[in-house]
């Protein structure tokens, strides 16, 4: 995995890739939107917030990424790489398969390639703005699909630091810290482009395009 990072090359080996879901600030409104969830048959989290490990080779830095089924959909979150006592900050999208989120959350995020961004900012450069960042997806030519504050999440510094380690904590690994709200329905896109922008730092994008498994016959 490779980080631009202030026009320098980084080479990155993470043992784990941690999905956090439920990342809210505003308890009250993460407890609406599980409720919203359950009305579609989304099961409820087992905690909140929700982390997920996964294996790092879900992570892509690929031009496009293969899912299987036609219901999947990105989301833009701000990611950590953490290797060692350095943190980067990049940009990645949550890829999700939405029918099997109703079936089981876990897997659902398991399923599909997890893009990330080619550039990050140390988090230094952040300092203590994190609810300056702002995070904005487009789909299909340029349709707005999200756009909100970092602030609307818990600071991703502290969920990175609250990941409950069942044995020493890996040496390099990637944290997803929450999304922000889609405009409208959640729905799938042949395209996908995000956006982490805040004062002073140059913004970070990601795009990929979404291609489709052919279903068999029968």
């Amino acid at each position: 995995m490779r980080l631009s990072i202030d026009g320098v090359e980084r080479v990155f080996a993470p043992e784990v890739l941690v999905v956090i879901g439920y990342a809210g600030r505003d308890r009250a409104a993460v407890e609406h939107h599980i409720d919203e969830l359950a009305a579609l048959g989304v099961p409820r989290p087992a905690s909140i917030p929700l982390f997920m490990v996964f294996p790092p080779w879900l992570i892509s830095q690929e031009p496009s990424i293969s899912v299987a089924g036609s219901e999947s959909s990105g989301e833009a979150e701000i990611v950590l790489v953490v290797d060692g006592d350095d943190v980067v900050v990049t940009l990645g999208s949550d890829h999700t398969d939405r029918a099997l989120e109703a079936v089981d959350i876990v897997a659902s995020k398991g399923v599909c390639p997890k893009p990330l961004a080619s550039t990050g900012w140390p988090a230094a450069a952040v300092g203590d703005r994190w609810e300056d960042l702002r995070l904005s997806s487009r789909i299909d030519g340029g349709v707005a699909y999200q756009d909100g504050s970092a602030g609307a999440n818990l600071p991703p510094l502290d969920l990175a630091a609250s990941i409950p380690w069942a044995g020493p904590r890996p040496s390099c690994f990637v944290a997803f810290t929450g999304t922000v709200p889609v405009i409208g329905d959640i729905r799938p896109s042949a395209g996908f482009h995000a956006e982490l922008a805040g004062p002073g730092l140059s913004p970070l994008e990601l795009s990929y395009r979404v291609e489709t498994v052919p279903p068999l016959a029968g």
